[in-house]
């Protein structure tokens, strides 16, 4: 699905999740075509089915979707916070030379969590989902490091300050609790800490939702700062097409569990092709 397939950092191939016992019925009487993601016969939700597209290297690309399309659980799957039925997850590391794709689902727990910890950082939509609140800012970043393997408090301590300055939060408040901070603050806050361990993918999760119009333009701006700077493939879920339009150069459409379009951000605005993907755009307008 990439335009720069031979330079994959993370490779989805026909992820599902599903909360029930399942049926034989499942998969006919759910998706786009019946307008639900729930089984009539047996009650059960298909969260999301046949998810598949390839994250490049320092790619942006992004997951569009209104409430219940299966958007925030592809998130949770990719990182690793929420077991797959079915599918694979592959990750490549580019950094090294022949390195041998990993099936990050067959790992088992230890090394799903050591994965998530190290090559993995995520940004919530709600602040207090990626932020211990009873810690400092800088306790927060110090938390993400020692899970990733950081000893030394000297470099933790400084590794906390320059991120507060690379997400242009001033150094001077390491010490100070998040309770003391605004809402666009804070999300500096989880961004600081989602990139303190220099991870391969960053994942965005309706990172504006809630915020001033003012504040979210801030944020957007950051964040596309800090693509541009750090070269960081990143994968941004979102319900408004406004903010995939800023982020992402590549992006995924699903309704009721499934994809229902994917390709280049521009021509999907332009010509969207699926009805509900030109009801999106046109609600933008």
């Amino acid at each position: 699905m990439s335009d720069n397939s031979s330079k994959w950092v993370l490779r989805a191939s026909n992820l599902a999740r599903r909360y029930g016992s399942g049926c034989p019925y499942c998969t006919t009487l759910t998706g786009p075509d019946h307008d639900t993601n729930q089984c009539q016969v047996c009650g059960t939700v298909i969260a999301c089915s046949g998810i598949s597209f390839d994250l490049g290297e320092a790619e942006t690309l992004g997951i569009v979707g209104e409430s219940g399309s299966g958007k925030s659980t592809v998130m949770q799957l990719v990182n690793l916070s929420n077991p797959a039925d079915t599918g694979e997850l592959w990750y490549r590391s580019l950094g090294t030379s022949n390195a041998e794709p990993i099936n990050l689902l067959a790992l088992d727990k230890f090394a799903r969590r050591v994965f998530r910890n190290q090559q993995l950082g995520i940004v919530h939509q709600r602040p207090e989902l990626g932020l211990n609140m009873n810690f400092t800012v800088g306790g927060n970043v110090a938390e993400k490091l020692l899970m990733a393997g950081w000893r030394n408090v000297g470099q933790i301590r400084q590794r906390a300050s320059e991120l507060m300055q690379l997400t242009e939060l001033p150094p001077s408040r390491l010490d100070d609790d998040p309770h003391t901070f605004s809402g666009g603050m804070l999300q500096r806050v989880q961004i600081s800490k989602a990139l303190s361990s220099n991870p391969a993918v960053l994942l965005l999760d309706e990172v504006t939702t809630g915020l001033d119009l003012s504040v979210q333009a801030r944020v957007l701006d950051l964040i596309k700062r800090l693509q541009w700077e750090l070269r960081i493939a990143m994968l941004v879920v979102s319900h408004d097409l406004g903010v995939i339009k800023q982020l992402a150069s590549r992006t995924v459409v699903l309704k009721n569990g499934q994809m229902v379009e994917h390709g280049l951000t521009d021509q999907i605005l332009e010509d969207p092709q699926h009805p509900y993907t030109q009801l999106l755009v046109s609600s933008t307008l």
